[in-house]
């Protein structure tokens, strides 16, 4: 649902990069899971565009500190289906990574979400990592059965 990335205050909230455009699940008395730790939310704030949420057992700055980086999910079982053509975060992060060739790039490590398009991070062997906008020209077909994403690669993106 979300990335920690640093602390807001001093009672202990903690601002989000949400993942999910259903930010309603970010609700005082919800139960998310925190560094894979079932916690429940007791406050939210919404400044700058981002939540900034308290936890339980989180009551300080400091505390809060401990967090930062930290994944925020939800169990599986609570996962809406998806429309056909897309997919979750956690589907997508591991995928082999090939060109429609079947040539081998890499593995998915990371997707950052941008204003326009995500770009997926592709980890290579013996070469810096790949920024692969998730577009049509690029991504062209997704089989997580398989475990591979094929990409297009265009002229300049392995540069």
């Amino acid at each position: 649902m979300g990335r920690i990335n640093g602390t807001w205050g001093l009672r202990g909230h903690v601002k989000v990069t949400p993942y999910t455009a259903n930010e309603a699940r970010f609700r005082a008395g919800s139960r998310l899971l925190v560094a894979g730790t079932p916690t429940e939310v007791l406050d939210v704030v919404r400044t700058q565009g981002y939540p900034c949420v308290r936890f339980a057992g989180y009551d300080t700055v400091e505390a809060a500190e401990r967090l930062r980086g930290a994944l925020i999910e939800i169990e599986a079982a609570e996962l809406p289906p998806l429309p056909e053509g897309e997919y979750y975060r956690h589907d997508l992060i591991g995928l082999r990574v090939v060109t429609r060739d079947g040539e081998p790039l890499g593995e998915l490590v990371d997707i950052l979400a941008t204003g326009a398009n995500d770009v997926y991070v592709v980890r290579r062997q013996d070469a810096p990592e790949a920024l692969l906008p998730a577009i049509a020209d690029v991504v062209v077909r997704v089989d997580l059965e398989a475990g591979e994403l094929v990409v297009n690669v265009l002229p300049g993106l392995l540069d």
